[in-house]
Order: structure tokens, then C-alpha cells, then sequence
């Protein structure tokens, strides 16, 4: 068979749905092949960083591999960005290019490069295939090592000659793994002991709760500890149910608010959460003085990485989980469990106390125009289906999301990896081919979106119904409350513009812009049309922008 036919027949073997690219003349010959296979859909996007956060939003909403093709030495380098953001998710997906013909690769042709050195660095495994013999190794093992945990991207160069070569080749089937890797029994009981002497215990969360399905137990152990539960600031995925007493909120990007937040802590249990994202350098530990680290994570390379632990744990979270809670409960005695339930009283008081503030803030924004996010979240809420899917790239009005939106399935809500923004509107398109039968609505910043705007050409060129929601704020907004960050960071005290942080003049028209790509909007500016905006659009089923003109200004406008 031919090096093109054996690769599309491993990807039926392993079980692919989707293919996302952007093709050239490199990728003719898996374009060929793949008119064989119908059941492989190729999602056509415009710019290669729009397809890599597709097939990105796919594997985390689906858990499957993402498959990506590209062109070429600039296709692969226009989704770098999109790739590091993959690569610090642990998204699984194989990402590969096209590659000029290998017998005129020494000549340095047009668009040729070393692919594989241009992609080793964001990625877990980066090969090139030499010989069509090697692609019934090379190609399982590429979906091997990305499922692997932790697990990552891989990049596979596919260079032309290669694909249109013909050999005979013994075809491997699709392997089955059970990954679930139980924890060391000696690690939990010294946890547990820990944990059972703590006054204050703490959780803190992240994407890897999710992507074990462990949320059901970190549930439990956070009720039996009565411990309060973050999230680390990348919020990827539900890792705890947000309406639930214990959830707390989530984390900032600097040591010093995250040691003041976490207050009197004296243990920490972090569970598959990267500690810590920063933005802005502090002195200091972020953990309390003397508060001990619990810390389980699928990668070796997270626990203990930046902070000392007392109890480090490498294990298959879910399983970790259970067992770290049957170990609790066979040391709990009748006053420990008293004392969690008191704390579990104190925060669910603080929990509602939080709430009641968030009701009052809505209410006194209600009618402003232009319109509060508080408002926008506070109407969506009100329109949600119950089986509706959020992807979140709001970022300043992000706030206001999780305070009005309950969150509390998982898989009902996803957002970025990484903090390379754009992610929004390709990934909404990927969680929704991964739940086809969901309602999916992503909320997007308008500067976010510009990054990405080509997906709204997939969204109609393939009639993927996803209700994008643009926050029009005309501005870098998160860039403005950085800049007066940095001003008071450095004492300048003097009152200073935000240049280059405005999208004003000329200010952009997303409705336009979706109607020149073949979808269908509405601009919103006041705020008791939203929600019969959301409404219409959720009875066209079909792809459509809901463009609402937001509050712009920033801290000290």
C-alpha cells in the first residue's frame, strides 16, 4: 500500500473522528486518502493556530487524541502558540506537518526546515519518518506517548516522497491501555496522617482532577476534611463543582495574594494543579509559614518542582483519591469530625456571604449601558439549557462568570490552557464536535477573538452550531489592570495613558466580520435585549454571533 493509505488506515484503527488543518501542497496526499476513508472528517480551518486549538478542545472535551495536520515549515510555526498552550494543558494530540521530498531536503527547498527541531521543545516526542517502513511503528506509537501520562503532544513530520512511496506493510491493530496507576500505600497513610492533624486544611485543584474524573472524590475528601477548595488560575476544566459550599474561587497569578488568600492554612493538598501560575514576581513562598504540601499529580515533573513537599504522590488521581479517602475515614474519630463539620459550616457561611455581594453588585449595574458583564452573566444564566456547555474566554469578566453561573457537571465547562489567548473561538468549535449533542456557547473577549477570527469560516463552511457570545469591551482590558499593576509595583504615581490597549479607533464590528465569513449576528447595546438575543439564537441551531457592547474602561478611566 501506499505511506498515505497506511497512515489514514492506523488513524480508523485508532479510532479518529477528526482531522483539523489547513492543507498545502504537501498534505495532497493524505487530502487523496482520506477519500476513502468518509467516516475521518477533515474540519477546514484558515490559520493553522485556529486548527491546532480545535483538535486542542477536542481531546480535553472528548478525551480522544486530536489529530492535526499542517504545512509545512511556516504552518507548523503559525501554531507554535497554540502548541505551548497545548503542551502546559497536557492535551493529548498528534500534530503532524507536511514535509518537502526528503531526497531534495538537503537543497533547502521552498518551505522546507527542520520540522522536528522546530516542534521538539513543545512537545513530548518530535519525529521525522524516514522510510515507509517505519509508519506501522511511528504512527501508533505517536497516539501511544500522547495518551501516556502525563500526557502531552506529540509532532510527526511526514515528508511528501514518503507518503506517495508504496511498500508491503503488516499493519499493527489498536492497543488497549488501562492507565489507572494506584498510588503507594506508605505515601496515603503518611498523607492521611497529615491531613487528619491539620486545623486548617486547604485543597487546591487543577486541570488533572478533570482529566482523571476524579471530581465525585475530591467532593468527598474535601466534606470529610471541611476543607475550602481552590482552583489554580488556568481553569481548563470543572474539577469541582463551583455552586458547592466548599468552592472558593480561583487563584491569581502572584505568591504574595495567593499566601494572603490561603490565610491561616497549615496543610495544603494540591491535586493535579501546577503550582503555581505566575504573572508577577513576589518574594516569598506562596504556602503559609510552616504549612505542610500534600501534593498528587500524574507527572513526577509537577510534584516538587517549585515548592518542598511533605507527602509527594505520582499516581492516577482518581484512584489516589479513593484511597486517601478510605484511609480519612478509618482514622476520623467523633471530635475530628466535629471539628471538620464546624469548618465546613464557617464556609458555607462565607460561601453565601460572597453570594449575597455578587447579587447586590448585579443589581446595582442592571440597567447601565454600556452594559455591566455582571448583567450579561446574570441573563445568560437565565437562558442556559440544561444541558448547555461554557467555554470561557472572558477573561476580565471572568469574575462575573463564575459568579453567576453555576458550573456543577463536569464537562459543562471548559476554558484556556497555557494563557495564550485566542483559544476561545477555535476551541468552542472542538468541544462541540466532541459533544455534538450539547449545547455549546463561548464567551469571548473581543481582543481574544481577533487572534482566532478565521474560525468563524470553519463554524459556517462546516455548520457548526456554536453560539459565540463577544464581550466588546473595546479594549485590552486585562492589559489596563496589568499596567496599573506594574505602575504601583514600580511607585509611579503619576497618572498615565494606556496606549496601544484600545480597539475603539477604529472600533471592530464582530457582527461584520462573522457576516462576511457566512454567519449570522446580532450587536447588542441594551441590556434588556440580551436576553432575547441568547434565546433566538438558541433556536436557529446553528453557528451565530451575539456581540454585546460591554463596559471598556479601566481601574482609573
Amino acid at each position: 500500500m501506499f505511506g498515505r493509505q497506511a497512515i489514514v488506515e492506523i488513524f480508523k484503527r485508532e479510532g479518529v473522528e477528526y482531522i483539523f488543518g489547513n492543507p498545502g501542497t504537501t498534505e495532497m496526499p493524505l487530502i487523496v486518502a482520506l477519500e476513502d476513508y468518509p467516516l475521518i472528517k477533515y474540519i477546514l480551518s484558515l490559520h493553522e493556530g485556529a486548527a491546532l486549538g480545535m483538535a486542542h478542545m477536542y481531546a480535553n472535551a472528548s478525551g480522544k487524541t486530536g489529530v492535526v495536520n499542517l504545512h509545512v515549515a511556516p504552518g507548523l510555526g503559525n501554531a507554535l502558540g497554540a502548541l505551548y498552550n497545548a503542551m502546559v494543558g497536557k492535551m493529548p494530540l498528534l500534530v503532524t506537518a507536511g514535509q518537502q521530498d526528503s531526497r531534495m531536503l538537503i537543497r533547502e527547498p521552498l518551505l522546507s526546515h527542520d520540522l522536528v527541531a522546530m516542534a521538539r521543545p513543545l512537545t513530548k516526542w518530535s519525529v521525522q519518518i524516514q522510510h515507509i517502513e517505519e509508519i506501522p511503528v511511528i504512527i501508533p506509537r505517536a497516539f501511544k506517548v500522547a495518551q501516556d501520562p502525563p500526557r502531552g503532544p506529540v509532532f510527526v513530520a511526514l515528508p511528501s516522497d514518503i507518503l506517495d512511496d508504496e511498500a508491503d506493510l503488516d499493519l499493527p491493530s489498536s492497543s488497549s491501555f488501562y492507565r489507572r496507576t494506584p498510588p503507594d500505600p506508605q505515601g496515603i497513610e503518611a498523607a492521611a496522617e497529615i491531613l487528619i492533624g491539620a486545623k486548617n486544611p486547604v485543597i487546591i485543584c487543577g486541570d488533572g482532577v478533570a482529566a482523571s474524573k476524579a471530581q465525585a472524590e475530591l467532593v468527598q475528601v474535601a466534606e470529610r476534611l471541611g476543607a475550602p477548595v481552590w482552583n489554580t488560575m488556568m481553569m481548563g476544566s470543572l474539577n469541582f463543582p463551583t455552586s458547592h459550599p466548599h468552592f472558593t474561587g480561583v487563584l491569581p497569578a502572584e505568591f504574595a495574594v495567593i499566601r494572603s488568600l490561603l490565610g491561616e492554612a497549615d496543610t495544603v493538598l494540591a491535586v493535579g494543579a501546577n503550582l503555581f501560575e505566575e504573572v508577577f514576581y513576589s518574594e516569598g513562598s506562596p504556602l503559609p509559614e510552616d504549612c505542610s504540601l500534600i501534593h498528587m499529580d500524574d507527572s513526577t515533573r509537577e510534584i516538587g518542582k517549585n515548592l518542598p513537599v511533605a507527602v509527594g504522590l505520582p499516581a492516577d488521581l482518581k484512584v489516589a483519591l479513593q484511597k486517601l479517602l478510605e484511609s480519612l475515614v478509618s482514622k476520623m474519630t467523633d471530635t475530628y469530625h466535629q471539628e471538620a463539620q464546624k469548618r465546613c459550616a464557617a464556609i458555607a457561611e462565607q460561601k453565601k456571604q460572597n453570594q449575597d455581594r455578587q447579587e447586590q453588585r448585579v443589581r446595582e449595574k442592571w440597567d447601565n449601558q454600556p452594559i455591566s458583564p455582571a448583567r450579561l452573566m446574570a441573563d445568560l444564566r437565565d437562558c442556559l439549557p440544561p444541558d448547555a456547555i461554557i467555554y470561557n474566554e472572558a477573561i476580565t469578566a471572568s469574575i462575573d462568570l463564575f459568579g453567576m453561573i453555576p458550573f456543577d457537571q463536569p464537562g459543562s465547562f471548559f476554558g484556556n490552557h497555557g494563557g495564550g489567548i485566542g483559544q476561545g473561538l477555535p476551541g468552542a468549535l472542538g468541544v462541540k464536535l466532541a459533544k455534538p449533542d450539547q449545547t455549546v456557547i463561548a464567551v469571548v473577549g473581543d481582543g481574544s477573538a481577533m487572534y482566532t477570527i478565521q474560525s468563524f469560516y470553519t463554524a459556517a463552511y462546516h455548520n457548526i452550531p456554536v453560539i459565540y457570545i463577544i464581550i466588546s469591551n473595546q479594549s485590552y482590558r486585562i492589559l489596563k489592570y496589568n499596567m496599573n499593576r506594574y505602575l504601583l509595583m514600580q511607585r509611579i504615581t503619576k497618572e498615565r495613558p494606556y496606549p496601544f490597549m484600545n480597539l475603539n479607533e477604529p472600533a471592530l464590528d464582530f457582527v461584520s466580520l462573522a457576516r462576511g465569513m457566512g454567519m449570522s449576528g446580532k450587536c447588542i447595546t441594551r441590556p434588556d435585549d440580551i436576553q432575547p438575543a441568547i434565546k433566538e439564537a438558541l433556536s436557529l441551531g446553528e453557528p451565530y454571533v451575539i456581540e454585546i457592547r460591554t463596559e471598556g474602561k479601566g481601574p482609573g478611566e
